[in-house]
């Protein structure tokens, strides 16, 4: 809980701030080659180069050793020839890991009756088939499946999906068209990430608001990296660093239970029912960016709040990508101590404790809303609300006026360490700088964030009156 005992850490110290993650990452995101030096990108793994580097294929064939959860249900699925979300996906993956060659054939057969090669979804599941199961198809239909990736090629995409699914086909193909190959992945690392991703992950901005691009930008990071030996995150650690605990503060507390398993559910804006493929999408990406990264403390919460089989996505969609990205021999640390406020990138996300009965809070893109007992709801800013109270953290709206106050904590249980108060007042205006003044104390300057969020700190027993204003 949220005041515990005296072994947990206070409100204030929990809190993800810029000097704490900045130093948990300082030894973590360290590139393997830096886009500063010259690369050529030339090719010179083997195959299987898409996602299963060796490492990750002697996993996947200990779980089958083994008879994994994850595996059992896997292989049930395509025993039982149920029908899967992403057909050529699951066949090539089942045929790599058993070593049969009937699946391979028929992922070969399913990307040239059926695949679209104009669809990004489509081009990335054939790419995986000739890059997983070559040497299990034929020779005709190898053929075939090279010259529908090779011709793709030519193309310079800009959207997330198809820069991924175009990277995949000319890493698959890089053995026949070298030249080619090359010149795309210069491509994705140098025109599309320096000069149009970069940009915005240096202004703090999400180019990956959508999860299944999320997902997509991390298989890309993977594929450049285990074929090139090149870190394309040099220069963007602090946005990196930042990505683990806002993906786990921006899930709802109470999780969705679907027919195959429960989903934690991303927060979202619209009416209706929750996407549950965005769910996996999200689930995905936080296995692939522990996958690339295993080392750093935030993604070690974040492979802790993973490991829990409940939430093992089982459904025809979702077990393939569980089983390809999970790593149950990979340590992790309890979610339960990591902290549960995330302010940064003009967003606030927190909640009042890990528990699933939990109060959160969200305010993103101007948009402010409240998660309580199972239900959200919508904070419209312009009908002046009450301030939100999570514990330590309590939320003021500018739009209600701008005066506060501290003190809004009871005192401690004997025995438990004091912790400090945070109040935000949101709906302010942007990077603008405000004058506070606090009774009994000399009046300060703070600048409110690029969402216009103000942040201030109180000790625990502090007790007043504050005033915020704009600044002359």
């Amino acid at each position: 809980m949220r005041c515990g005992t005296v072994t947990q850490l206070s409100k204030v110290s929990r809190t993800w701030t810029k000097p704490v993650l900045a130093a948990l990452f300082a030894l973590t995101v360290m590139p393997v080659t830096g886009l500063a030096q010259d690369v050529d990108y030339q090719v010179y793994t083997e195959p299987p180069r898409l996602l299963l580097n060796q490492r990750r294929l002697r996993l996947l064939k200990r779980e089958r050793e083994r008879e994994s959860l994850r595996w059992q249900q896997f292989d049930s699925l395509m025993r039982g020839k149920a029908r899967m979300s992403e057909p050529g996906f699951a066949l090539a993956l089942w045929g790599t890991i058993t070593a049969k060659i009937e699946p391979c054939r028929d992922a070969g057969e399913w990307s040239l009756k059926s695949a679209n090669v104009n669809d990004p979804r489509d081009l990335r599941q054939m790419a995986l088939v000739y890059d997983w199961c070559q040497t299990s198809m034929d020779e005709s239909r190898t053929s075939m499946v090279a010259r529908k990736l090779t011709a793709v090629l030519k193309n310079r995409p800009t959207e997330t999906l198809a820069i991924r699914s175009h990277l995949f086909a000319a890493l698959a193909v890089a053995d026949l068209e070298s030249q080619p190959a090359q010149d795309f992945i210069k491509y994705v690392a140098e025109t599309w990430w320096k000069s149009k991703i970069m940009p915005q992950l240096l202004a703090g901005q999400n180019p990956f608001p959508k999860r299944e691009d999320l997902y997509a930008m991390l298989e890309i990071l993977h594929s450049i990296r285990d074929n090139t030996r090149t870190d394309i995150r040099e220069g963007a650690g602090k946005w990196f660093e930042e990505l683990a605990p806002m993906q786990l503060l921006s899930y709802y507390p109470q999780p969705w239970p679907a027919a195959e398993n429960e989903y934690r559910i991303p927060a979202y804006i619209g009416k209706g029912d929750p996407s549950m493929q965005e769910a996996a999408y999200s689930r995905a990406a936080e296995m692939a960016l522990v996958a690339y990264d295993g080392n750093a403390q935030p993604h070690q919460f974040l492979q802790g709040w993973i490991l829990q089989d409940r939430f093992l996505m089982r459904g025809d969609f979702g077990i393939t990508y569980e089983l390809l990205w999970a790593n149950p021999y990979q340590p992790g640390l309890s979610f339960t101590y990591m902290p549960d406020l995330f302010h940064a990138r003009g967003q606030l996300l927190t909640r009042s404790s890990w528990d699933e009965d939990a109060t959160w809070f969200g305010f993103w893109n101007g948009q402010a809303q409240v998660f309580t007992k199972g239900q959200r709801a919508t904070v419209r800013l312009d009908a002046k609300p009450g301030p939100v109270t999570l514990g330590p953290v309590k939320v003021f709206f500018a739009s209600a006026g701008l005066r506060l106050e501290s003190g809004w904590l009871p005192p401690p249980e004997e025995g438990t360490k004091p912790v400090g108060q945070v109040a935000f007042l949101v709906g302010l205006e942007p990077s603008a700088r405000y004058d506070v003044e606090i009774d009994g104390e000399e009046m300060f300057e703070a600048q409110a964030d690029s969402g216009g969020i103000l942040e201030l700190k109180f000790a625990p027993d502090h007790k007043a009156g504050v005033r915020v204003h704009k600044a002359l």
